[in-house]
């Protein structure tokens, strides 16, 4: 059970101290954000609960002072519903605080009936979006006074299936709560995207985040069936510590390493681009299927080169004829390629290096997972061979011919697998003990940290180098899982992406422009600036400010 409970609920963790910081947590009296409140001060940050119900608030404080020794927390009263309670606030903000260093807006609520605030919004859009859009907007000049300074906008992987109903944002004309839900949602992912654009040359950097399912108050107006079904599954579901995972990792990670704007942990997206590639050569590992051949089908669509390598030629012809069928791109070839078999590599990149004039963006995406333990051709364990050493491998022997064709990229499919375990050099190749779980865990933290390594090294040749996550993928990945586990995964498959889904933070990395001084960043997610530009516009009209 806690096998499959790991694949869902990914373990992470940090020491970093953060002696002198100030930091306010919206809605910090309960769930993820008394938990983020926990362990902001056991690194020393002092940490101001923001709170409807005040007694819950200090409540929460002084539990928190009596787990964390030398804690220090404040409860203060703030109602997100009500825009003069905001004011309220932020003026008690100003006149009690020199700095503010975070702003964690992790307040909200979920699929409640229809109702709306003081000040006549719908309820979900008003407290989720509105409430914290006017709270940052009010916070702003401490927090620029105080750069480097963050802000965390607490989403949801509901923010995936969410519209902005610009004619009705008030829900007047048609109100369905789980809708309202993820169009606020939505609206959080959008306003972090144009906030950080207005703000990064300021000092501030701006990050959603979605925790995962987890179990939180938050779920209280949930249709009591669906509500005994998530209790029946909460084995499966995180903790309010294990959701604020997210909030604290976009918080104490060096600011390098992290894309403003960009969206944490998110469990299903759509990105949109209109990026041409016309007259660029893009090499795709595992391209006959799942992720690799949703990114090679979007990025025939853009007028690229694609050069699929795969094992498996009849499936790659397949694929092949699906893209051609679908794009039009006639410009698609199919090389042989097996990953473990270093022959087949050095042979794949004699022929890409003899037939190609360039390659400008190599996606290292092919892999297998959690099998049960073999070796390669060349005696290496499987799963550190394919995943890892092979890509290393036709990274390295591509590499010039990449470096020549520069601006060029290089694009590592990672997993948040990478944080199951550590590298055993003392049995990197699992020959003493072999585990399955983290003997993948292991090849995918090697591809983050090749992918970190060479970014150093390729600095000032123009070539950028980008680990992502996709999420968790409905795709041939999990055939040698056990059943009881296959089965989880598509009970759970609304958690889960499609293959399409799955493949948009690669082609994020691929063609996004401006990521460069991002390279040797992990990635997961990316969102549409016309929308959230269009978004800030009306949120600022309906609060009545001006938000330059």
């Amino acid at each position: 059970m806690q096998t499959v409970r790991s694949l869902f609920v990914p373990k992470w963790s940090s020491n970093v101290r953060l002696e002198g910081k100030t930091a306010i947590v919206t809605g910090a009296n309960t769930g993820i954000g008394k938990e983020t409140a926990k362990d902001l001060a056991a690194r020393g940050v002092r940490v101001i609960l923001a709170c409807r119900d005040m007694a819950r608030g200090e409540q929460a404080a002084r539990d928190i002072m009596r787990e964390v020794k030398g804690a220090k927390v404040v409860a203060r009263q703030l109602d997100l519903a009500d825009t003069k309670s905001i004011c309220q606030f932020a003026e008690n903000v100003y006149n009690t605080e020199k700095t503010l260093h975070f702003l964690i807006n992790n307040a909200g609520v979920a699929i409640c009936p229809y109702a709306k605030t003081v000040d006549g919004f719908e309820m979900q859009f008003g407290v989720n979006h509105l409430g914290h859009f006017f709270l940052t907007f009010l916070l702003l000049d401490l927090l620029k006074h105080s750069a480097p300074s963050r802000i965390i906008n607490v989403s949801s992987g509901a923010h995936a299936i969410g519209r902005i109903q610009f004619d009705d944002l008030g829900g007047e004309q048609a109100y369905h709560p789980a809708r309202a839900y993820a169009q606020s949602k939505l609206a959080n992912v959008l306003f972090t995207r144009e906030l950080a654009k207005r703000t990064e040359a300021l000092g501030v950097t701006a990050y959603s985040v979605d925790p995962g399912f987890v179990n939180t108050e938050i779920t209280r107006h949930l249709w009591r069936p669906l509500a005994d079904t998530v209790k029946s599954v909460g084995f499966l579901i995180r903790t309010p510590a294990e959701g604020a995972h997210t909030n604290i990792y976009c918080l104490v990670t060096a600011e390098n390493l992290l894309l403003t704007g960009g969206h944490y942990n998110v469990c299903c997206y759509r990105w949109s681009s209109d990026e041409r590639l016309d007259g660029k050569t893009v090499v795709i590992t595992g391209a006959n299927t799942g992720i690799g051949k949703e990114t090679a089908r979007d990025l025939a669509r853009r007028g690229a080169r694609i050069v699929m390598a795969c094992r498996d030629l009849e499936r790659a012809e397949e694929a092949r004829t699906d893209i051609l069928e679908d794009t039009g791109n006639e410009n698609i070839v199919i090389r042989k390629l097996d990953l473990s078999d270093t022959k087949s590599i050095r042979a794949f990149a004699e022929l890409v290096i003899k037939e190609e004039r360039q390659v400008n963006i190599l996606i290292n995406n092919a892999g297998i997972m959690m099998c049960p333990h073999s070796k390669t051709a060349d005696g290496f364990e499987l799963q550190l061979g394919v995943n890892h050493l092979g890509h290393f491998l036709l990274t390295h022997l591509l590499l010039d011919l990449i470096k020549r064709s520069a601006p060029a990229r290089v694009v590592v499919v990672a997993s948040v697998a990478h944080t199951w375990t550590g590298l055993r050099l003392d049995d990197i190749n699992s020959e003493q003990s072999y585990d399955t779980m983290k003997a993948y865990g292991q090849s995918k933290l090697a591809n983050v940290l090749f992918a970190r390594s060479l970014a150093k090294r390729l600095q000032g040749t123009g070539v950028s180098v980008f680990s992502l996550h996709p999420g968790v993928v409905q795709s041939d990945l999990w055939r040698h899982q056990h059943q009881c586990i296959q089965v989880a995964v598509k009970i759970f498959r609304i958690f889960t992406k499609t293959t399409v889904e799955g493949a948009q933070t690669t082609i994020y990395c691929a063609v996004e422009p401006g990521l460069e001084s991002q390279s040797g960043g992990y990635f997961r997610a990316a969102s549409d600036d016309d929308l959230a530009e269009k978004l800030w516009e009306v949120s600022c009209n309906m609060l009545g400010i001006t938000w330059q």
